[in-house]
């Protein structure tokens, strides 16, 4: 609920500029990384066409427990609905991923 909660937030009102969305955290120590990315799976599944018509791009950054599986199904996922998705493992901190996201909105100015 939670994950289809912002995705209505973030889809609302598209204004023609580029959008970013961060789904991570830190590594986890017992929460099956890719149970809990079907989850997301399924909630952008469902959203698909409103994240391309707000021009969002999804930067995913996980590690913890069947992180490589959940990761690869986030990959697959953006190359099957067309929409863009980074994705990034432990070996890069959140500090990253976050200029990378301002560097994706920035560009699309």
């Amino acid at each position: 609920r939670f994950t289809r909660a912002l995705l209505n937030l973030v889809t609302r009102n598209p204004d023609g500029r580029r959008r970013a969305l961060l789904c991570g955290g830190g590594v986890a120590n017992f929460s099956d990384i890719a149970a809990t990315l079907a989850g997301v799976q399924q909630a952008l599944t469902d959203f698909h066409g409103k994240l391309q018509v707000a021009k969002v791009k999804v930067f995913v950054r996980r590690g913890g427990p069947n992180y490589k599986t959940g990761l690869q199904l986030m990959r697959d996922l953006g190359n099957s609905l067309d929409i863009p998705i980074d994705v990034y493992g432990p070996e890069t901190n959140m500090t990253s991923i976050v200029a990378l996201a301002i560097k994706w909105i920035e560009e699309g100015v």
